[in-house]
């Protein structure tokens, strides 16, 4: 429990102010041409101690960019969504993570490095970053910019809930939770919006104060933020690196799926759909890289995990919910998936 809250006030001078971090990293920053007193500088802190701080430097990475690449690596809870402030004089290091992370920048500006290319960020930008793609920012010393990850999971809910239509948000969003490719980000050029500028403060508030309900409070929060980008004019937008374009059809199937988890079984999709069962098979296998039932066992479970996170239902009730008549095979594959049973993960959130 962190006890030193803050008031919505009070958010802008906290995130100017040096943060025990941003200190760390401009004395490491200062030392980078002499080997022997940077040395000795990195002796005086414990590793783990670092890591449990989210302080990274290249001397401690023991799997290079690959090592912010699960979800562990960032998450020691139950949470959905993290967010903090992007620290200055932070060294440039690549990473690759199978979340979302979500960058907004307050003032000045970010660059990042995607692949070959590097795009800049300037005041007012919101830019997504999809799952799986090789980045490194450099942020300025006079940048002042939140970074927010959000689980996979939690993501596939909210932009499911969202969606009204096929644009090319919704072909971003697709291809970055369902679609093979190479990956994408995502920019909205917001400018001065206050709203937006509001919500990042908002969530930003919620995530230091934690008081009780605050990852429920996060999460509600995102959905409004997902809401206002995307009714957002499309000359303000921009995709950066190559995004296949997901047809309309594929969009409405997985849409479908999740909308009807519950009960529904490849028939039922192909009657809807007026395709063949083999047919439609085949082809969400070629658009997503996987079959309709790991799809619709990916759904399920996520939807379980989140009712056993915000509610106090039985388990076997929610495995009903989401589709399983037999208690003990939800259990199993929960597990499997979780590492935990439902029980387990509960207490454990």
């Amino acid at each position: 429990m962190n006890n030193n809250k803050l008031d919505k006030s009070e958010v802008m001078q906290h995130l100017k102010k040096y943060n025990d971090s941003e200190i760390f990293y401009q004395q490491y920053a200062l030392l980078q041409n002499d080997k022997e007193a940077l040395n000795h500088f990195i002796q005086q802190y414990d590793q783990t101690t670092l890591r449990q701080k989210r302080i990274y430097i290249k001397e401690i990475l023991q799997k290079s960019y690959k090592e912010f690449e699960d979800e562990s690596a960032m998450w020691d809870n139950q949470d959905d969504i993290y967010i903090e402030k992007y620290c200055r004089f932070m060294p440039r290091i690549s990473a690759i993570h199978d979340y979302f992370e979500i960058v907004y920048v307050v003032e000045s500006n970010i660059d990042i490095d995607i692949g070959e290319k590097s795009i800049t960020l300037k005041s007012g930008d919101v830019c997504f970053i999809s799952p799986g793609i090789l980045h490194s920012p450099h942020i300025m010393e006079k940048t002042i910019a939140l970074q927010m990850i959000v689980r996979k999971s939690t993501f596939r809910q909210e932009f499911f809930r969202c969606l009204t239509g096929n644009s090319v948000i919704s072909d971003f969003f697709l291809n970055a939770l369902y679609l093979q490719n190479e990956g994408s980000v995502l920019l909205f050029h917001m400018s001065s919006d206050e709203e937006i500028k509001n919500i990042f403060f908002q969530m930003y508030l919620e995530n230091h104060n934690r008081y009780v309900r605050y990852q429920n409070i996060l999460n509600n929060l995102f959905e409004i933020l997902l809401c206002h980008l995307l009714r957002c004019d499309s000359s303000n937008i921009e995709i950066k690196q190559t995004c296949q374009k997901a047809d309309s059809r594929i969009t409405q199937i997985l849409q479908y799926i999740e909308n009807n988890c519950k009960r529904i079984t490849i028939a039922d999709l192909s009657k809807e759909f007026h395709l063949s069962g083999p047919y439609l098979s085949k082809y969400i296998t070629n658009k997503t890289g996987k079959a309709f039932s790991h799809i619709l066992q990916e759904i399920r479970l996520e939807k379980a995990r989140n009712m056993l996170c915000s509610s106090n239902l039985r388990v076997e009730d929610i495995a009903d919910s989401v589709g399983y008549r037999n208690v003990e095979h939800f259990i199993r594959l929960f597990k499997h998936k979780y590492c935990k049973t439902p029980n387990q993960f509960r207490k454990s959130k």
